[in-house]
């Protein structure tokens, strides 16, 4: 049996992390064998290029410098670890995925989300998510606890709210996989909207 590749997306405090965590619960208490992962990270060599990227001051390197690591670690973590396992017939769960690197390097950043996309396809091929969901909130409004203060997030409001304005735009160049979700409520409220949309989407 084919496995499935979800990937959550969206700006900073918006709620993912945790979100993550307990839809694989709620997956697996359905039978379903799901592993998690994020990005930047998700293998040894991504770890610590996640190190690199997310620690140290804003301007300590250029977007496209960003964009061409993020670009490295999506290769490892596609090769070594998300295709294997989907091919396997395994539910993977990914905390950020490429439209992060579209939204912020290629929107907010501006070196454009079609050239963050050609990036993708000459690193990773057609390999592509089956479901993206996008958490959908007002900067000012994220209401999550960020586990690490990381460079992006002291970019600054304009600058994150950039980022959130990508990400709706990602969602409108790929409505075949990408769902914009309202993120306000608690924590069962998301859930049972995520739970929903996999449902509908996915059948699971």
């Amino acid at each position: 049996m084919a496995g499935f590749f979800i990937t959550f997306e969206g700006g900073e405090g918006v709620g993912k992390t945790t979100q993550t965590k307990l839809i694989a619960d709620k997956l697996r208490g359905l039978g379903h064998d799901v592993i998690t992962t994020r990005e930047p990270g998700g293998t040894p060599l991504g770890e610590k290029i996640r190190s690199i990227l997310l620690k140290g001051d804003v301007d300590k390197m250029e977007p496209m410098t960003e964009a061409l690591l993020f670009t490295a670690v999506r290769n490892d973590h596609v090769n070594q670890v998300i295709k294997p396992a989907v091919q396997s017939g395994k539910i993977v769960i990914c905390d950020r995925f490429f439209d992060t690197t579209s939204a912020y390097q290629g929107f907010a950043h501006g070196l454009g989300i079609d050239r963050m996309e050609e990036l993708y396809k000459l690193s990773v091929g057609d390999f592509k998510p089956d479901l993206t969901i996008i958490f959908d909130i007002a900067h000012d409004k994220s209401h999550g606890i960020l586990t690490e203060m990381n460079r992006f997030e002291n970019m600054g409001d304009e600058w994150l709210s950039k980022g959130a304005q990508g990400f709706r735009e990602v969602a409108k160049l790929h409505p075949e996989r990408c769902v914009l979700m309202d993120s306000v409520g608690t924590i069962d409220e998301v859930s049972s909207r995520i739970m929903k949309i996999i449902n509908e989407k996915l059948g699971l």
